[in-house]
């Protein structure tokens, strides 16, 4: 195999550079090849070690090859290097001793910080000055040398001052390459965390300087990793790792030689080193259970056939880990829906329903109501503060949650109405299953179900806001799809997957986004006049008087005539789907209900063992508003 890219990239660079600038994943381990006969051995060690590794090639003809950070100050890479630099550095300092002595006497000098480190660069750059030693140095951790790139104190200028003087002066040294001299540049290489951490005038326009990004391992070097340290190459292990650096490699390998895990699989021994278990909760749900997905889905959200059986499919594909076989990645979410359609229909309450058949319960259905990123800097909050920044230290809200409970529905309520720049943040989600806080810490996305929903595509959007329009008479939003309209739910899933892609392809230009999901768009109907009676029949009202039971040991019964009522009150708002429905209930039946439960209450001094049967319910005649009054049975209606 070929030497990492990193190190391909450096070897350019050290030809026509005097400093480089090393970030990424530099805090990991790194897998380098050393020197040696025959095939080319494999080490596993430091990042320093791997630059010592390098620079002590004999063919790149380099006498001096060192190290510095605060900590441990000069280390050398041989003894014999070390004495070489003594001598060195006493040349040098006599040099400068001398120089001090010349510039005094001319005019006096400006102030300088001498703490160890500013001190130690002096050093080095009179070494890169000069021309009979080939010599590199590394200087570790330049991201703890200040507090921020763009408000430097005085001390902390004049470190990079330093270091910009440092990449100009350095020179060409004679190197002895194969028994003949020849120039070799001296070299200064800065590792750091992110290259933005140091300031931007020390690398921008600076033809001395160059950047190499050491990234996490490549599949080639996962490979001969796994070959060497796994005992052979499992190539669903090879795409489970992706994404892992050498560091989390080690520990998979730790874990796979304790006994009690003799014999997993390897997306369970991945599993094991993520989430800490070694069984995922995927492998416990019942067969049967999502073999009959779609009844128990249905038996929660009505009217919404369609719906069902494609989030039953997926379901179904999921637990066959069959979840984006048609690419190459294995480490995708098990489940992406983006659940487009009316408001009041029944998106969230299928997220939940999805949560209780899969994970047993509707806690594991997180959900995140996305009005709430509307701003450009939301993305912090979901994701968390990047270094530096204020609460950094805390994580984001969506990526604590994941590492809380890896086995989850998370939901993004209302997508559209995030600012645009989250929404971007997706598409490394939905690709690669993955994403990294603010904290550095990784975490998977290759056990949840992803739902989107949206009412994009519902209502006439304003071509300049984005939002939608409102109609000046009744002052609500202008819909593209009438509800009143007797529209079969072919027509309506075809008009509502035109302004779903429309909005996102045209006014947000988001293709891309559309193109992760896939065919995973699931539209839903408008609440049928059908539908909206079996919700009120076998859900909100049986709702009521089931929880006054509870409450209050009330019987409450209600007669069909109280159901045709509460429909031809609700038939007036179509739209707004079966959340119309409740909070119509909630104004005709709870709040006069309510009333005649405290009359009870005070009059006769006690609730328990009474019955209240309800004949029917009475709209306000007065235009007050939305007050209703219920008839009870054998009593005359109200006046």
């Amino acid at each position: 195999m070929s030497r990492p890219r990193w190190l391909e990239e450096l070897d350019r660079l050290v030809e026509s550079r005097t400093q480089v600038y090393l970030y990424g994943n530099t805090k990991d381990l790194a897998y380098y090849p050393c020197a040696g006969e025959g095939e080319v051995p494999w080490t596993l060690g430091s990042l320093r070690s791997a630059l010592f590794e390098r620079f002590r090639d004999p063919s790149l003809g380099y006498e001096i090859v060192a190290a510095y950070n605060l900590l441990d100050g000069m280390v050398f890479a041989d003894d014999l290097e070390e004495a070489r630099m003594g001598g060195l550095f006493d040349q040098v300092q006599q040099e400068a001793d001398r120089e001090v002595k010349r510039s005094s006497s001319r005019a006096p000098r400006a102030h300088r910080v001498e703490d160890p480190f500013h001190h130690a660069l002096g050093l080095i750059h009179r070494c890169l000055s000069n021309r009979e030693h080939p010599c590199v140095f590394v200087v570790e951790n330049a991201s703890q040398l200040l507090g921020s790139p763009t408000h430097l104190p005085q001390n902390e200028r004049m470190i990079f001052l330093q270091l910009l003087k440092s990449a100009r002066e350095a020179q060409m040294a004679s190197a002895m390459r194969g028994g003949l001299k020849s120039p070799r540049q001296n070299l200064l290489l800065l590792e750091c965390d992110k290259l933005t951490d140091l300031p931007p005038w020390l690398y921008l326009n600076n033809p001395f300087a160059g950047a190499v990004e050491v990234q996490p391992p490549r599949t080639a070097e996962r490979r001969l990793f796994l070959d060497r340290y796994l005992g052979g190459v499992d190539e669903e292990l090879l795409d489970l790792t992706d994404g892992m650096t050498y560091r989390d490699l080690m520990s998979i390998r730790t874990v796979s030689r304790r006994p009690e895990n003799n014999g997993l699989k390897s997306r369970e021994l991945v599993d094991f080193y993520r989430y800490g278990r070694r069984e995922s909760h995927w492998e416990s749900v019942r067969w049967d259970r999502l073999a009959e997905a779609e009844s128990h889905l249905a038996r929660r959200v009505l009217g919404q056939s369609p719906a069902v059986s494609a989030v039953a499919d997926v379901l179904r594909r999921a637990r066959l880990h069959l979840s984006g076989v048609q690419h190459s990645s294995r480490t995708r979410p098990r489940g992406v829906l983006f659940f487009a359609g009316p408001t009041g229909v029944g998106k969230t309450e299928l997220a939940k329903a999805v949560a209780e058949l899969v994970f047993s319960s509707e806690e594991a259905c997180v959900r995140f109501d996305m009005s709430e990123f509307s701003q450009a800097h939301a993305d912090q909050r979901l994701l968390g503060a990047p270094p530096g920044y204020v609460g950094y230290e805390e994580g984001g809200q969506l990526t604590n949650r994941l590492k809380a409970n890896p086995f989850c529905v998370l939901l993004f309520d209302e997508i559209e109405k995030a600012h645009p720049s989250i929404l971007d943040k997706f598409l490394q989600i939905l690709e690669d299953g993955r994403m990294t806080d603010g904290r550095g810490q990784t975490v998977y996305f290759s056990e949840s179900i992803l739902i989107f929903t949206s009412n994009a595509g519902i209502y006439r959007l304003d071509p300049v806001t984005g939002r939608p329009q409102i109609d000046p008479v009744t002052g609500r939003p202008i819909p593209t799809i009438d509800p009143t309209d007797d529209l079969d739910y072919e027509t309506v899933r075809t008009r509502v997957l035109e302004g779903v892609q429309s909005y996102f392809k045209h006014y947000l230009g988001r293709p891309e986004l559309l193109n992760r999901i896939g065919q995973n768009i699931v539209v839903f109907d408008f609440i049928r006049p059908s539908v909206m009676r079996s919700i009120l029949e076998s859900k909100v009202l049986p709702s009521i008087r089931n929880q006054v039971r509870e409450l209050w040991k009330v019987q409450v019964d209600f007669a069909p005539a109280v159901v045709d009522l509460l429909m031809a009150e609700a038939m007036q708002d179509v739209g707004s789907g079966a959340r119309g429905v409740g909070n119509l209930c909630e104004a005709a039946v709870v709040n006069p209900l309510a009333r005649h439960l405290f009359r009870l209450k005070v009059e006769q001094g006690g609730l328990e063992g009474r019955r209240v049967a309800v004949a029917g319910v009475i709209p306000s005649r007065d235009g007050t508003g939305p007050r209703y009054e219920l008839h009870l049975e054998g009593a005359p209606p109200p006046a």
